[in-house]
């Protein structure tokens, strides 16, 4: 008798491959993702000439301006924080907007979205002031915004027509067609802080789909940042650091010296700001290239936090006869420095050197044996609104200067807490 062959299983291969294959990918995903952690980026922000960046350095924002709304009332930049806004730019005239009603079609469907969320809005600034006047426009957003929850939602603007085409212009960066100058077929979406976030086409509901999810992401990345703050307001408080003066806390002494732009700068100039401070020269041939390097990472996120207004570098020479303040500008310009936010200071030895050695403890001295001829300490100081020292970080080490933001974002957060309970009735 022949050899006795089993019967062929490719079938059964075959049905147990069309079963396993729709799991792949999945595994896939799981064996690459383990131990990854996915976030959603944040938005990014514009330049002066339209190109993505991404912290608010140098971003476009809407410039400081005076209008008046739809109920006559006066409105500037400060009044407009606080809220995100989906920002327009048209007419109630339909002889020279015919496209008006699918305009604000597209605009209540976002308005319909976030009707119950007061820090969400739509702002509309007039092509034509001289057929928009208040009553007009009240008229309009009356009609269109009566299913809103809360006021104020839905403010048009309206006033001088040249400030409102700067603003449309030069300040925010929007294209008008001179043979049809009355369509402008851009929107924005602004964050609460003023900043150009995004832009989308009007006509396309595919894009306004996209500017309610984005305001969504703004909303979600707000709602973190105020969870973070309660964090820091909850935990100990910082010491205070400095000699004993009994019961009131060392305060660094007033100064007047000048910066990188030969312009005065004092004490004046941080009141109500919070410092870091650190000793530097620009020869420096050993940490200070180091220091000045972790202090531009923290530049950065300074403005990646939005706290360009609340925070100040201030970087003080000990070199002040080679230091001139040309000098001082090109080191700060290689580190990508804003003039504002980090500050360069020069001035007579006899003014530095104590400001430094007493008013903030760092070690500042010349020195035959130092390299480069000076020996400075490589501690930042940490400095709150009030002057007081709260931290001393090891300049050249990266986990010390992740702890020195983290202090600097506490003392920031409980500064505001402070400042929002001594204004409540």
């Amino acid at each position: 008798m022949g050899e006795r062959h089993s019967p062929p299983r490719r079938p059964l291969r075959r049905f147990l491959l069309v079963i396993a294959l729709p799991g792949l990918p999945l595994l896939l995903l799981l064996l690459l993702g383990k131990g990854m952690k996915h976030e959603f980026s944040d938005l990014d922000f514009f330049d002066q000439q339209g190109e993505r960046i991404t912290t608010a350095q140098g971003a476009r924002r809407v410039p400081e301006f005076s209008l008046q709304d739809q109920l006559g009332r006066p409105v500037d930049r400060s009044s407009l924080e606080g809220t995100f806004w989906l920002v327009a730019f048209m007419t109630t005239d339909t002889a020279t907007s015919p496209q008006l009603a699918a305009f604000t079609q597209q605009l209540l469907w976002a308005n319909w979205r976030y009707r119950d969320e007061p820090d969400v809005g739509l702002l509309c600034f007039t092509l034509d002031a001289a057929h928009d006047t208040p009553k007009r426009l009240q008229d309009y957003v009356q009609q269109n915004e009566r299913y809103n929850r809360f006021p104020d939602k839905w403010r048009f603007l309206t006033g001088d027509q040249a400030a409102i085409d700067r603003i449309i212009g030069a300040g925010l960066g929007i294209p008008r067609d001179s043979a049809d100058p009355f369509n402008v077929a851009t929107l924005l979406l602004m964050d609460d802080k003023g900043y150009v976030r995004q832009k989308y086409l009007a006509s396309s509901e595919h894009e306004i789909g996209d500017a309610v999810e984005d305001i969504a992401l703004l909303k979600k990345r707000k709602k973190e940042r105020e969870k973070r703050e309660r964090d820091w307001v909850a935990a100990p408080p910082l010491p205070f650091l400095g000699p004993e003066l009994g019961d009131l806390p060392f305060t660094v002494p007033k100064f007047s010296l000048t910066d990188q732009d030969s312009s005065e700068y004092s004490h004046r100039d941080l009141e109500g700001k919070v410092r870091l401070v650190d000793a530097f020269f620009t020869s420096c041939p050993t940490i200070c290239p180091v220091i000045s390097s972790q202090l531009a990472r923290v530049h950065d996120r300074i403005w990646a936090a939005g706290l360009q207004d609340d925070v100040r570098i201030i970087s003080h020479t000990v070199d002040p006869q080679n230091d001139t303040p040309e000098r001082m500008k090109e080191y700060g310009e290689r580190l990508g420095a804003d003039g504002e936010v980090w500050k360069f200071l020069t001035g007579p030895e006899e003014d530095l050197y104590p400001l430094l050695q007493e008013g903030y403890l760092l070690t500042a001295l010349a020195s035959d044996t130092a390299a480069g001829g000076f020996f400075h300490s490589d501690q930042v100081i940490l400095v709150d609104a009030q002057g007081h020292l709260r931290g001393t970080y090891d300049g050249t080490r990266t986990s010390d200067v992740d702890q020195m933001f983290e202090d600097l974002m506490q003392v920031l957060a409980k500064q505001k807490a402070s400042t929002a309970n001594q204004v409540q009735p």
